[in-house]
């Protein structure tokens, strides 16, 4: 079971500082790390930039992590068993806290905040997930809420690299298979739901010798500027099979305008 109270600690506290130091272990040494940068998770960073480590470190202390973000795909969890309290629970539980993350998420709504078109619009998202949060994934199930196990098969699509048209697929046949399954029935209508708890995600290529990650300013590059290898995959006998289909045709075209 992955460690994370210290999250919740106080920021000044050594307790939270020597957990930001053991997260920035993990992530510069598992994570996607690119020219000593990562990305930086604060609650004004938002995984969208990238910072040096300090600059991260100054960040996390004084801004804490964004909301909602609590698997760290960015920054090695896949790759490790981040356990920084050390102790070894022999019963967790096999509920995630959705609640926690709903009042995270929605925080202003939850608390009664002013009113205006934002909270509104949060407002709506709020009450609409608390019903998922709320309904059971189907008839008797007690280990998963509709919205607890949407967020589970959508994190394994991350980790393990699906397709969007393969989830689809999945979602589909889970529903062909139990019909009172209650699951959205899409990537698209999945997606939605995860954006608004503020869990979605970018895929970034890289460099297929690890030199780069193909974002920001090289976004659009064909090839690694530090190796010069391709970032494509390229199939020969496919190429030459189509060479030969062209040269063919001309031949047949050129056959008959003659």
């Amino acid at each position: 079971m992955i460690k994370k109270d210290w999250v919740e600690l106080p920021p000044h506290s050594q307790s939270y500082k020597d957990g930001v130091n053991y997260f920035l272990d993990i992530a510069f040494t598992k994570g996607m790390v690119e020219e000593e940068e990562i990305l930086c998770p604060c609650s004004v960073c938002y995984n969208d930039c990238c910072e040096v480590r300090d600059v991260v470190y100054d960040h996390l202390c004084s801004k804490g992590f964004v909301k909602g973000y609590t698997e760290w795909i960015y920054h090695g969890e896949d790759e490790s068993l981040i356990d920084f309290d050390g102790d070894n629970d022999d019963e967790t539980s096999s509920h995630d806290d959705i609640d926690g993350l709903l009042f995270e998420t929605f925080k202003d709504v939850a608390e009664g905040g002013g009113v205006h078109e934002r909270i509104n619009e949060d407002a709506k998202k709020f009450y609409k997930l608390v019903d998922d949060a709320n309904q059971e994934l189907y008839l008797g199930c007690e280990k998963f809420s509709s919205l607890s196990f949407t967020i589970r098969i959508y994190l394994l699509k991350c980790l393990h690299g699906w397709s969007n048209a393969s989830f689809t697929a999945l979602v589909e046949l889970l529903k062909e298979a139990m019909p009172d399954l209650n699951i959205p029935v899409s990537f698209n209508k999945t997606k939605s739901m995860i954006k608004d708890l503020g869990l979605d995600y970018k895929k970034i290529d890289a460099c297929p010798n690890n030199c780069m990650l193909f974002w920001k300013d090289h976004e659009k590059d064909d090839s690694c500027h530090i190796c010069g290898t391709s970032r494509w995959i390229e199939y020969p006998e496919v190429a030459n099979d189509l060479e030969e289909s062209i040269k063919a045709h001309k031949t047949i075209v050129q056959g008959m305008g003659s």
